[in-house]
Order: C-alpha cells, then sequence, then structure tokens
C-alpha cells in the first residue's frame, strides 16, 4: 500500500507497514559535491510529480569500515560503516515513520542523530527503525543523514579564509538545516513542529549537547536526549587546524596554496587522506590528536558545548541523559585484558595527573578483587559517565526546566558476558528493536526491558518526564541525592550510583576539559 504527502519541495511517495507510513530518503538540502563541499548546506531543489520516498538515501561518505580489521564479530556488526549501502555527497536526507496522516497534527515528534564518532555510521541503521516506537506511541519519528569526517569537520578557515568559515561545522549545520525542514514539513505527516524531541547516541549525544549550544538551533527543538555522550567537549580551533594541516599535507597541499583542487578531487581520496592523518596522529580516545567533531570556532560554537550545558545553556528545555555502566568495553576490552599494575598506573598518571592514587584507591576500594584491567576500563567508562553528570548538574544549577538521569546496567550475554553494560548498548532498546542488535543476544528479558524503555521515551517526548506505570516513580534529579534510574533485570531509583567514584572523578573530567591531560 503506498500514502503520499505533500512537502514544500514537493510530493513523496511512500508505503504503509503494520499501519505505519513510512517515507525514505526525502532531501532536505541539496547535493554538497563540487561548489557546495565544504560551504553550509542549500536547500533541496523543488520537484515535479510523485517523488519515490521507499527506499533510504546514500549515505554520507565515509571508511569503508570504521573498525579495526581484527574488531570482534560483535563490535563490527553493530558498528560498522554502511558498506552495501551507495555512498554519496547528495546525501543530504530524512526519514520519516508515522503513527498516521489523518486527524490533527498533534503527534510528537521523535528526530534521531546517529552514533559513529562523528566519522561513520549512517541514518538507517536497522536498530534505529522508527516502526515501533511510531506504531506504540502514535508518534513521529525522522532519522537523519548529515556530513562526516572530512567532509563535515574540516576547518579550513585558517588555511582558505572568510571563504571557509563554516567548515569546521558544516555537519553540524546539516543537522540544522533538518531541524528546520522538520518546523516547516512535519505537520504534513501528523507531527506537532511545537513538539520536538532530538535523541542521539554517542556522537549523536554529543550533536545534542552541541546543538543546546548553538543560537541557530534554537527553537528547533523543545526536549533533549542524550545517550551516553561522546565529543560533547568540541575541538578547539587549535586542534582543528592541526587536524586539518595533517588531512591537506596526505593529499599535498601546503600552506598558502589555492585550496579550490579540495572541491575537484574524490570524496574516496578525501576520505583515505583522513585515515592516512589518523593513522600518523593517533585516535584521541587512545591518547592521540587526531578527531573529528564540532569546532569552538567562535562563529558557530563560542565554548565547548559541554561548558555552555554546564552553565546553563538550553536550561529552559527538558533533559533526559544517561549513560551505561561500562562504557568502554566494547572498544577496549581486549587491550585493557592484559594491563599490569605498573602500566595502569602510567596510563592513569597520564590521564588524571596528581589524582592518581586517588582515584585507584577509590576504585579498588569499590571493587574488590577487580585485575589493573578491569580498574582501567571502569575509570576510562566513568570519564564518559561522569561528563554526562556534569551536563545534569549544570541544567539543575541553571535550568528552569527539570533533568532526568538514567545508568544503564543490563549486561549482554554474548562472548561470555565480557562487554557488560557497554557504550550504547541501550540504543535498540530505547527504539524497540533489541532483535536488530546483536549485542542484546537471545535473552527473552530484553523485549520485556526493551517495552518499558520505548514507553519512557515516549511519554518524555509526549510531556516532558519519563516516566510511566511501569516504572518506580522517576523523580527529577536533583544535586543532593542525584536521583538515577538503574535500568538493569528491573527498574530501580537509586541516589548516586557509584557516587564515590563520581566525586573522585569529577577533577579528573574538569581537567579533561581545560585542555590537560588526554
Amino acid at each position: 500500500m503506498t500514502t503520499v504527502v505533500t512537502t514544500s519541495h514537493g510530493r513523496v511517495r511512500g508505503t504503509v507497514v503494520d499501519g505505519v507510513h513510512v517515507f525514505k530518503g526525502i532531501p532536505y538540502g541539496a547535493s554538497t559535491a563540487g561548489k557546495g563541499r565544504f560551504m553550509r548546506p542549500a536547500p533541496a531543489p523543488e520537484w515535479t510529480g510523485d517523488r519515490d520516498a521507499t527506499t533510504f538515501g546514500p549515505a554520507s561518505p565515509q571508511a569503508p569500515t570504521a573498525l579495526r580489521p581484527d574488531a570482534a564479530p560483535v563490535l563490527a556488526a553493530l558498528f560498522d560503516a554502511p558498506v552495501d549501502h551507495p555512498q554519496s555527497e547528495d546525501a543530504l536526507t530524512v526519514n520519516v515513520w508515522t503513527g498516521g496522516l489523518e486527524g490533527p497534527a498533534n503527534r510528537p515528534v521523535i528526530v534521531h542523530i546517529h552514533a559513529g564518532a562523528f566519522q561513520f555510521g549512517w541514518a538507517s541503521w536497522p536498530m534505529y527503525d522508527g516502526t515501533n516506537l511510531a506504531r506504540e506511541g502514535d508518534a513521529v519519528v525522522v532519522t537523519l543523514t548529515y556530513r562526516l569526517g572530512v567532509m563535515g569537520f574540516l576547518h579550513l578557515e585558517e588555511f582558505g579564509g572568510q571563504e571557509y568559515a563554516d567548515s569546521g561545522n558544516v555537519g553540524m549545520l546539516d543537522i540544522i538545516a533538518a531541524l528546520s525542514w522538520v518546523r516547516e514539513n512535519i505537520s504534513a505527516f501528523g507531527g506537532d513542529a511545537d513538539n520536538v524531541t532530538v535523541i542521539g547516541d554517542s556522537a549523536g549525544g554529543g550533536a545534542v549537547i552541541t546543538l543546546m549550544a548553538m543560537p541557530e538551533a534554537r527553537g528547533l527543538f523543545h526536549r533533549a536526549f542524550t545517550i551516553s555522550a561522546g565529543g560533547s567537549q568540541g575541538v578547539p580551533a587549535d586542534q582543528a587546524s592541526d587536524v586539518t594541516a595533517a588531512v591537506l599535507a596526505e593529499l599535498g597541499i601546503r600552506p598558502g596554496d589555492d585550496l579550490a583542487p579540495l572541491r575537484e578531487i574524490s570524496a574516496s581520496k578525501l576520505i583515505r587522506a583522513q585515515l592516512a592523518a589518523g593513522a600518523r596522529l593517533g585516535t584521541f580516545t587512545f591518547g592521540g590528536s587526531f578527531r573529528f567533531g564540532p569546532v569552538i570556532d567562535e562563529l558557530h560554537l563560542m565554548d565547548s558545548p559541554l561548558q555552555i550545558a554546564m552553565r546553563g545553556g538550553a536550561a529552559d528545555i527538558p533533559l533526559l541523559v544517561g549513560s551505561s555502566k561500562d562504557e568502554m568495553t566494547l572498544l577496549a576490552s581486549d587491550s585493557a585484558a592484559g594491563l599490569s599494575e605498573d602500566e595502569v598506573r602510567d596510563i592513569l598518571g597520564l590521564m588524571v595527573g596528581g589524582h592518581r592514587e586517588a582515584v585507584l584507591d577509590t576504585y579498588r576500594r569499590g571493587r574488590p578483587g577487580a585485575t589493573p584491567g578491569e580498574i582501567m576500563l571502569a575509570v576510562w567508562s566513568d570519564s564518559t559517565r561522569v561528563n554526562t553528570l556534569r551536563v545534569a548538574d549544570g541544567h539543575v544549577t541553571h535550568g528552569t526546566q527539570p533533568v532526568f538521569c538514567y545508568l544503564f546496567c543490563w549486561e549482554s550475554p554474548v562472548e561470555g558476558g565480557k562487554y557488560g553494560a557497554t557504550h550504547i548498548l541501550d540504543s535498540p532498546f530505547w527504539f524497540d528493536n533489541v532483535d536488530a542488535a546483536p549485542i542484546t543476544s537471545d535473552s527473552p528479558d530484553r523485549y520485556v526491558l526493551a517495552r518499558t524503555m520505548r514507553d519512557a521515551l515516549l511519554a518524555f517526548a509526549r510531556t516532558g518526564r519519563p516516566g510511566h506505570h511501569g516504572l518506580p516513580d522517576w523523580p527529577a534529579y536533583r544535586l543532593e541525592d542525584r536521583p538515577t534510574l538503574v535500568i538493569d533485570q528491573d527498574f530501580r531509583i537509586e541516589k548516586d550510583p557509584f557516587g564515590d567514584e563520581r566525586d573522585v572523578m569529577t577533577p579528573v573530567s574538569a581537567r579533561k576539559l581545560s585542555g590537560r591531560g588526554l
């Protein structure tokens, strides 16, 4: 069965699946190839007739795989780039799932920004399918594609002048353009343009925090939900320039050279230069200097998004934030397993400096019998969790709207449970798509967990509060006792879970924010 909607650019023809109207690959921006490369997005061209919207649009250009060749199969299955799908610079599209087109346009709208370290991924990963949310919550779900890596965050202003002033943040400007499309068009899909929730996981969560810090995004969304937010510190302009210089050097472009050839070479050549520069500089996560993400360019982004959030940026927006107990196991469990006590002490010395002994004492006390590698993984994991809580602290201190916190502790049983409750393991649960993510295994309790979490997201999108009859009373976060929903085999409210570790790691996250340490 087909279904047709008229947008501001033309009519689109989608399908109806299990009562949900589905529209895929709708352009919100023009091609970014050629003269559009490194420039802010232009509006999509209009079309005549019914445009086919039954297949996903292309992915943004990216490496064939963003992971190590020896990555565990479960890791590759969750995070591999879309190698079997077309990639193109004409990729600024949205996908829409709606519970119906009839009646008033009052359905809550959920806009999702995908994970992928700002370098890979796409809006059409199966775990982000919006069918279940749209059907069970009578909601409208939107996923979007935006420019990544060298295409979306190459800070060229220092090398090419004012013409390239936007280049370090065109990926974020794409997201803002997609939100503008939602504001203009979503009522035609039954959605309420005045009730838009943005949700993102990992880099997508960092993008949500960045949107809260960008004046151009104000008014385009009304609630925010971050899952294990990554990249929320932003990239200082000088670091972004160093990365850009490394990429340009791989292409044989020297300081003072004309940058026009950058718009003429193939996207694949640019991606190869990105990978080569990254191999030379080392990944930021493990102590290198190479990373892509929103640039603190003092044009679109005036300061670290995390710092702005901690000062109460966008504090008039209800906020739901959370992370997983074992954030780093998915990426580092194998490399950490064989670490000796001396190696852990050396790594912690680089990470936390004079806080090392206090950190070690606290984690040993809270984890008796843990190996040095397990201690290291816990510290790495909490470096993400604590920054999430710093966002919550700032929102509570300066905000006029509530913030709700959760900690995901349900452990994946795959590969003997080695990953625990790892990074964005909860994402397919919020979307009620656990069968689309092999890391959830075949544990029968995952369906009940997913339905309960799905309903919390839908409640938050509809009312600004995630509580519902399937959960214990979930109070708003407050500094006195830090109530947090712990998601495990059951759901329970705990006050300041892992509080001693949060307390000892807070100055560490502040140290990282100031630019010292990793």
